[in-house]
Formats: structure tokens, sequence, C-alpha cells
């Protein structure tokens, strides 16, 4: 099955509603609404895994924030990825990796799971800008734009990255947070989402993830 696919029948069983999940990560975070689905690409874009094990290049010399306007100055051979150590998540252990879509797979003590993506886009028109880009990834899955809201991660050069991110409950009476970015010109997608039991585990797994899943430039 596809990445569409599989994620485009997730977000049909999913009910929106408002989560208060302000300050998750990074310096000022804003409040996402959710939603019991990852976002994606449309039908017809090519998707290649990502190494979650790279780290940025000295000469790189990446910025210290990663507005949306900010992705328009990286250069196309950038490679966005999560510098995420799991040891560096209490109480979560690493329980799945799927190298085929780029993902690994996380759960926590409390049955709380996360999942880590990052992924090559190789046919994202790389003139239509981050946000843009981004917005496109979650209503390609059925996603109302409207109810994106803005998230900050933190960046491996102490600074902030502009992500979009929205949650809700699903069918079986589980919440979970969707939390991503695409990045136009490079042609790449940074996705985190986490599901948990109850709606009261949501903020404080999210904010677990997010606060270590920094984001980096190679």
């Amino acid at each position: 099955m596809s990445v569409t696919s599989r994620i485009t029948t997730a977000a049909a069983a999913a009910v929106l509603v408002a989560v208060a999940l302000s300050g998750c990560a990074g310096n000022g975070g804003t409040s996402p609404r959710a939603e019991r689905s990852a976002p994606t690409t449309p039908a017809s874009t090519t998707l290649t895994p990502v190494s979650p094990t790279r780290t940025p290049t000295a000469e790189a010399a990446p910025p210290t924030d990663l507005t949306f306007e900010d992705g328009a100055g990286l250069s196309a051979s950038t490679l966005p990825a999560f510098s995420l150590e799991v040891s560096g998540l209490d109480g979560w252990e690493q329980t799945g990796e799927d190298p085929t879509a780029g993902s690994r797979e996380y759960t926590n003590a409390d049955g709380s799971v996360a999942t880590i993506t990052q992924q090559r886009i190789t046919d994202l028109d790389p003139a239509m800008g981050d946000r843009a880009a981004t917005v496109q990834m979650f209503t390609a899955a059925g996603l109302p734009a409207e109810q994106l809201e803005e998230q900050l991660l933190p960046t491996m050069t102490g600074g902030t990255a502009q992500f979009l991110s929205i949650a809700g409950q699903g069918s079986d009476g589980s919440w979970s947070a969707t939390v991503a970015r695409a990045f136009a010109k490079p042609g790449a997608a940074l996705i985190v989402k986490v599901w948990t039991s109850s709606q009261e585990a949501l903020r404080p797994d999210l904010h677990d993830v997010l606060v270590h899943a920094q984001v980096a430039l190679t």
C-alpha cells in the first residue's frame, strides 16, 4: 500500500477537535489542532526515505532559525533531517523501523506511540515555498487547511523551525497529533506523529518527542 493510500484511509476515520497543545516545543510554539492522520503529498508524488542518522556538516553553516521563508534560501542539495537520540527520550524506546518509508517508531512506557518520518519528495515544485508545500501535504490527506496551526521545533543550531500541526480524536477513541514541514527547494518532508490513549496524555507525550526531535540541515 502506498503512503498516500495508507494515510488517506486513516484520515477518513478521524474526528477533528480543538486540542490545547500550546508551547509543545521550541520557544513560542502555538496551539495545534489535530487529526488521526499523518500528512502526505499528492498521489503523484514520489517519496524516498532519508537516513535519520545523518548529522550536519561544519561547512554547511546552517541558519539558526528556519522560518518558512528561510526555505527559499536553502540549497537544492540540502538534506533536512531530525537529529534524535532515543537515549534522550526518558521512558521511550525504539520499537520499530520502516526504511522504505523513512520512519522510526518509538513507544512510551504508558503505551503512547510516536513515529518520526523524513522523506525525499522528488517531484515537489521548488518554487512554491515551504508553507504552501506544507499545507499541500495536509490537504492532500483530506485535512482542512483552515485548522492547521503553527508549531515551532528546536533546531540543532539553537533556534527554531516553523512547522504546521493538526490534532484530534480517532474513531477508536485514541488521540493523535501530527506536526510536519515540507522543504520545497530541496524536496523533502519531516513529519512527527504521536498517538495516545487519552487527550490528557497527548500534550506531554508530544512535548517529550518534539523537544528531542531537533531539526538539522546536512
